[in-house]
């Protein structure tokens, strides 16, 4: 697997590619933040490094059940979210949802045990939740880098408390924010490749999800 498409796999599942739909907020302090944070990430780690045949079945639960990828869904399409129709708006969701699974699908899951860690190095009261910050390292990866480089991946993970439950409500990875960047990616599908038609975009997307799909039933 090449080191590009290594790095994209590992965060994809630490990040539970998701934000947060704002509802009835709770009080988060950072050391709970942080608890749940290293709970997660060994939780995901554990799950990618081990032999179960059911690593797909696990991963797929954390994402219906730590994620709110019906707001994640809407957050890429942004302004294009208002223009679909109820129907469209029908067909998306869980096509989204299908979406969003079948990205780590497309990789091989398989990771040796001992070569990524994660760690939790503090974590800071944001006033609407906390921010915690982490790094990720890859043994591979900094092995063929120079002493300057060596420091494993900064990520910073916004976490807000919404009825009694944490999740994930933004990303940054060494500064740049995860979901924006899948924002970028589904804005150019609908206006460069499907020219703003949203009938197009959604046939284009079900053709992606199937192509996903049908590589890793082959």
């Amino acid at each position: 697997m090449k080191i590009k498409h290594f790095l994209q796999l590992i965060i994809l599942f630490l990040t539970f590619f998701a934000l947060n739909m704002p509802c009835r907020a709770d009080v988060l302090s950072p050391e709970e933040a942080q608890s749940w944070a290293e709970n997660k990430g060994h939780e995901i780690l554990d799950i990618l490094t081990g032999d179960a045949e059911d690593k797909f079945t696990k991963l797929d639960e954390i994402a219906d059940n730590d994620v709110d990828l019906d707001y994640a869904a809407r957050f890429v399409v942004g302004k294009y979210w208002r223009q679909m129709t109820e129907e469209q708006q029908r067909i998306y969701l869980p096509l989204f949802r299908r979406y969003s699974k079948s990205l780590y699908k497309s990789y091989s899951p398989s990771i040796p045990e001992g070569e990524i860690s994660f760690s939790v190095d503090k974590a800071l009261s944001s006033g609407i939740g906390a921010d915690v910050y982490c790094t990720i390292t890859v043994e591979s990866v900094e092995k063929n880098v120079d002493e300057d480089s060596k420091g494993g991946i900064k990520v910073t993970f916004s976490l807000v408390k919404n009825d009694g439950k944490i999740k994930v409500r933004d990303l940054k990875i060494e500064e740049s924010s995860f979901l924006r960047a899948y924002r970028e990616r589904f804005y150019k599908m609908i206006h460069e490749d499907s020219d703003d038609d949203i009938g197009w975009f959604l046939e284009d997307l079900e053709d992606i999800v199937r192509d996903n799909e049908d590589a890793f039933e082959g």
